[in-house]
C-alpha cells in the first residue's frame, strides 16, 4: 500500500522524549484505525525531515514498534504495519480510549485547562493514587522472522504474565544502544530448540539465562489431515519458507505420507497465486491465516500450534519467579 501522509508534532518541553512521543503517537494512529494492517510507514529520513528531527530518533521509535510486534522492518522494502495479535489488541485498547479521551479533552477546553497541563497533571495523579505493585519480569525471545514468532510472544506473554521483548536473528546484535539495553536489563532470554546454538553463542556476553522451548501440533489436526484422501495436494503456509517447512515436518514426523506436501513463505507473495489455485487445501500459521482465509475460504485451514508440555513447566517456573519478587 501507499505511505499515508501522519498527522505528527514533537512537544521539546513534554516530559516525555521525542522518541516516546513519536512511537506513541504512531501506535495512536495505527490503534484508531487511521493507520492499517499492511500499511507502510514513511520512511525514517523523510519522517526525519518532516519533523526536524535526527535519524536515529525515527530509527529509535521505529525499533520499539517492532519489539512490541506492531511492524515489520526489511530492508529495502520499509516498515510496514502487521497484521497480528498485538496489532488487534492494541486497536481495541485505544478504540475503547478514543471516545472517553475526545469527551475529556472537550470538557478541559472548555473550563479553561492547559491540555499539556492536564496531561503532565494527570500523570502525576496515577502515580500517586496507584497501588506499588512489584515490577514485571522481562524476556526476550529470540527468533526467526520465518516461523511463527508471533504466536510465541503471545504464548510466552500469557503463560508467565512477564514483559517479552522480541529479537530476530536475522538482525546483528548489538546493534545499537536500544538493543543492547534490552539485553542487559533481561531476566531470561528465551528460543526454541532449532535456534538453540547459535543464540547460545551469540548472546553469551550478556550472561543470561536462556531457556529454550518447543512447540508441537495439535493432535486434532494431525487426524484431520491423516482423513485426507491420497495424493491431496497441501500447502503448508507460515511467514517464511523455513516455518512452513517445518509445519510440513510435523506432519511428515506422525506417520503421515499418503498427501503431496507444499510449502510457502507469506513473504513469496509471487507464488502466492500459483499456490493457491494448485492446493487442494491450505495449513496456515496464526499469524497469516486472516489473510490467506480472506484469499480462499474455502480452502484454508487453521494450523494451531501449540507450546510442548515441558517447555509450559519451564514458563511455569518463570512466573513462579514473578510472583515471588
Amino acid at each position: 500500500m501507499d505511505e499515508k501522509k501522519l498527522p505528527l508534532r514533537v512537544a521539546p518541553d513534554l516530559a516525555f522524549n521525542v522518541n516516546t512521543q513519536i512511537k506513541e503517537q504512531l501506535k495512536w494512529l495505527i490503534g484508531i484505525g487511521h493507520i492499517e494492517p499492511g500499511d507502510m510507514l514513511p520512511s525514517t529520513s523523510q519522517l526525519a525531515d518532516e519533523l526536524g528531527l535526527n535519524l536515529n530518533t525515527i530509527n529509535n521509535a521505529f525499533t520499539q514498534l517492532r519489539y512490541e510486534g506492531l511492524v515489520t522492518m526489511q530492508r529495502g522494502r520499509g516498515t510496514q504495519v502487521v497484521d497480528g495479535i498485538q496489532t488487534e489488541r492494541l486497536r481495541k485498547e485505544r478504540l475503547s480510549m478514543q471516545k472517553l479521551l475526545e469527551k475529556t479533552i472537550c470538557e478541559a477546553v472548555s473550563a479553561g485547562h492547559d491540555l499539556q497541563q492536564l496531561f503532565t497533571a494527570s500523570l502525576a495523579y496515577v502515580l500517586l493514587s496507584t497501588p506499588r505493585t512489584q515490577e514485571k519480569l522481562h524476556i526476550v525471545l529470540v527468533e526467526c522472522r520465518e516461523h511463527d514468532h508471533q504466536f510465541l510472544s503471545e504464548a510466552i506473554a500469557q503463560a508467565t504474565d512477564c514483559t517479552v521483548s522480541l529479537l530476530f536473528l536475522e538482525d546483528p546484535y548489538p546493534n545499537g544502544e536500544e538493543s543492547d539495553e534490552i539485553l542487559r536489563h533481561a531476566n531470561f532470554i528465551i528460543t526454541t530448540l532449532i535456534h538453540e546454538d547459535e543464540v547460545k553463542s551469540r548472546f553469551a556476553c550478556y550472561d543470561k539465562k536462556i531457556v529454550v522451548i518447543g512447540t508441537t501440533v495439535d493432535t486434532s489436526c494431525l487426524l484431520q489431515i491423516s482423513r485426507l484422501e491420497s495424493d491431496t495436494n497441501v500447502t503448508f503456509v507460515c511467514l517464511g519458507k523455513t516455518g512452513g517447512e517445518w509445519m510440513a515436518n510435523q506432519v511428515r514426523d506422525a506417520g503421515i505420507d499418503h498427501i503431496h506436501f507444499g510449502t510457502l513463505g507469506w513473504n513469496d507473495r509471487e507464488r502466492l497465486p500459483s499456490v493457491l489455485q494448485q492446493s487442494d487445501i491450505i495449513y496456515a500459521s496464526s499469524s497469516v491465516f486472516p489473510e490467506l482465509k480472506k484469499l480462499a475460504s474455502e480452502k484454508v485451514e487453521l494450523f494451531p500450534i501449540r507450546l510442548e508440555k515441558t517447555s509450559k513447566s519451564l514458563l511455569d517456573e518463570i512466573s513462579k519467579q514473578s510472583i515471588r519478587r
